[in-house]
């Protein structure tokens, strides 16, 4: 039985990389065969944008460009203007010819340091990572998105209503059902995933149900695989100066709106925003919409990398990642952002504790128990705007919205008062439920005492 390859292995592929050796000799060095190798280094390979445009030969047409620009002192060469390509119509960007063959990554490669191209390394602590989450994400099981849990439940409900086995069912509508066993689609109508419930089965009440936590879809169910923290970490030693935002959700009351919340750590500055409902496709539409108001540029700054947690309103990070320019008439065509989007281990808050920390000031004003139904966008923003002006230790005894607007200048001024963030003065910030009227204050004074556990006294009854 062949053996999984090991840390050990990857080790001294990335190193015999470094130096320059070819893959036929790697192969042979650590005892494996070459296409084992190719494709070991071809799948565990990580994306870096170090250097990326440090010079105009980053266009494919550098060597044959004429094109030429008035100056006061004469004409000249445009392509001998620093980031000539960022304003050019015939820039095509160029790609390296190296990671079309072997070696396939950067590693070893001699003109690595000076070169504007887009790059791929080799890192046998990234790789390894990559094949972990493999290796769990392949035992997780089958998983469908909602589209698909559509479509077999207008099938397997009416049938499984008229007396239909679910083996029945699924042998009849394979192309429905398609690699789903019988075992796994009775464990979804177990756990809730259709209209049809246990006792319409036949003969199901004569048997004792399994104890299941209800059954949960996502958008990619692979979606975490080459995207774990520690790849990013790897990931983040060949970048220059990048430091990930940290992206949440804060729930009020179940089945209730949720609030998306995100930092930039560099600069302590939160933002929050109000959605009905947590997944895949309103975390999409809210990437879009920060798009369009931050801009590609401001966006790919602010937005570089994102950790965030396992959450199924997370599960679609190639939908965060690219945007469609023309989805009217040209659907298919899917462009890059420039950011990488990277998950948390479950149940680790510890990995992204700037977030956390700042839930602690919005539940200052949002007390835990809270409904966030009667809440709008605006108190959101009126919100965000006093935990934005609060000054902080780790700041400097400064405040992040001061820090945020002198980092990234007027751009990012205009970008938070598009998202209505203001700034409000150091002794009128306010973290306390009257911020938002009496209401809220009424709201949160009934969720501590339920808390607490103490019951709300009622005033004598007056009438006439």
């Amino acid at each position: 039985m062949a053996r999984h390859m090991g840390i050990d292995e990857r080790k001294r592929i990335e190193f015999l990389l470094g130096c320059g050796v070819k893959v036929a000799q790697i192969a042979e060095e650590v005892g494996r065969p070459g296409s084992t190798v190719v494709r070991e280094i071809i799948a565990r390979r990580i994306d870096s944008d170090k250097r990326l445009g440090c010079s105009n030969r980053l266009c494919s047409r550098f060597d044959e460009c004429m094109r030429k620009e008035f100056t006061g002192f004469g004409e000249r060469l445009r392509k001998n203007q620093p980031r000539c390509f960022e304003t050019c119509r015939d820039f095509f960007e160029a790609h390296c010819p190296r990671l079309a063959k072997s070696p396939y990554v950067c590693n070893g490669c001699e003109s690595e340091r000076n070169c504007p191209m887009r790059k791929k390394y080799y890192l046998a602590t990234g790789a390894q990572a990559n094949y972990e989450g493999t290796l769990v994400n392949s035992r997780l099981g089958v998983r469908v998105g909602a589209e698909a849990v559509a479509a077999m439940d207008a099938v397997l409900s009416p049938c499984i209503r008229r007396g239909q086995s679910v083996r029945n069912v699924v042998a009849n509508n394979p192309g429905t059902f398609g690699k789903a066993k019988v075992r796994t689609v009775y464990d979804w109508i177990n756990g809730g995933l259709f209209h049809a419930k246990r006792h319409d089965q036949p003969f199901a009440c004569s048997r004792r149900a399994r104890a299941k936590k209800a059954q949960e879809t996502k958008a990619d169910a692979r979606c975490r695989v080459g995207r774990t923290i520690r790849e990013m970490r790897e990931w983040l030693k060949e970048q220059d100066g990048v430091v990930p935002c940290e992206l949440d959700t804060v729930v009020g009351s179940i089945s209730g709106k949720i609030l998306y919340t995100t930092i930039f750590p560099d600069t302590g500055l939160a933002l929050a925003f109000l959605r009905d409902r947590g997944t895949a496709q309103t975390t999409t539409r809210l990437f879009n919409m920060l798009w369009g108001v931050a801009g590609p540029t401001l966006f790919a700054t602010l937005f570089r990398a994102i950790l965030t947690d396992n959450g199924p309103e997370f599960s679609d990070p190639q939908m965060i990642e690219n945007w469609r320019p023309d989805p009217d008439h040209n659907p298919t065509r899917i462009d890059p952002r420039g950011v990488r989007v990277w998950f948390t281990d479950p149940y680790c808050a510890t990995q992204k504790p700037h977030i956390e920390r700042v839930h602690e000031e919005i539940r200052r004003i949002l007390v835990k128990g809270v409904s966030f139904n009667p809440l709008t966008q605006d108190g959101v923003n009126l919100i965000m705007s006093h935990v934005n002006s609060y000054t902080r230790p780790t700041l400097g005894d400064r405040c992040a919205y001061d820090l945020f607007a002198e980092k990234h200048g007027e751009p990012g001024r205009r970008f938070l008062e598009k998202l209505g963030v203001r700034r409000i003065q150091d002794n009128e910030v306010t973290l306390h439920p009257f911020l938002l009227g009496q209401k809220f204050q009424k709201l949160a004074d009934k969720a501590i005492l339920r808390k607490a556990d103490i019951k709300e006294e009622k005033g004598p009854a007056t009438g006439k």
